[in-house]
């Protein structure tokens, strides 16, 4: 990654059905990623949640057909501002079957 990073994680194929039946019945989602990903785990910089959100909301196709095929998601979220802290995130998402593994610029 070419910014550094404010928080990185695996979904595996299980917690992909169960964010695309909350889809399906209707839920946003922040509420999904937030009671789905982050409740009752580990919590993420501020932002991240949001951030994450809005990824799977502008393709959560992507995120039906990589539940189907059996695939996980690895989602890394980066500081915007390219400098650490900053409150803004961007965040990307991998479909695969294989493991990934994401490193901060040095």
């Amino acid at each position: 990654m070419s910014k550094p990073i404010a928080h990185q994680a695996k979904l595996t194929n299980a917690q992909l059905g169960k964010m695309v039946k909350a889809y399906q019945k209707g839920t946003t989602w922040l509420s999904i990623v937030s009671t789905l990903v982050f409740a009752g785990g580990p919590t993420a910089p501020a932002g991240v949640a949001t951030a994450l959100a809005s990824a799977l909301a502008g393709s959560p196709n992507n995120l039906i057909a990589a539940y189907h095929s059996g695939k996980h998601a690895y989602h890394v979220s980066v500081y915007a501002s390219g400098k650490k802290p900053s409150l803004s995130k961007i965040t990307y998402i991998y479909y695969t079957k294989s493991n990934l593994s994401f490193r901060s610029p040095r």
